[in-house]
């Protein structure tokens, strides 16, 4: 009784964690390809600081995951249905 809402309320603090690191990581993809196609010397080095920043922390919530031990079936869960809902998009 008490123990199933711990976990779930887990399971679902997972979840956000989860999203969160998805988003993180788009967020760094897109702003490492605005880098490789940027010509510009100014806004390189912008650029390349909010690459860094992204970068660091996919790291951190990475870090955050294992040491919740986020489960790696709800992982592998949210990763297909994520990738589904992308070419969805598409």
């Amino acid at each position: 009784m008490f123990g199933r809402k711990k976990t779930s309320a887990k399971l679902q603090h997972d979840a956000e964690l989860l999203e969160l690191i998805y988003a993180v990581r788009d967020q760094s993809a897109r702003a490492h390809k605005i880098l490789n196609n940027s010509t510009e010397g100014a806004t390189d080095l912008r650029q390349q600081a909010q690459v860094e920043l992204q970068e660091g922390l996919f790291d951190f919530l990475h870090r955050q995951a294992r040491t919740r031990k986020v489960s790696g079936q709800q992982v592998e869960d949210f990763s297909v249905r994520y990738n589904l809902e992308r070419k969805q998009l598409r």
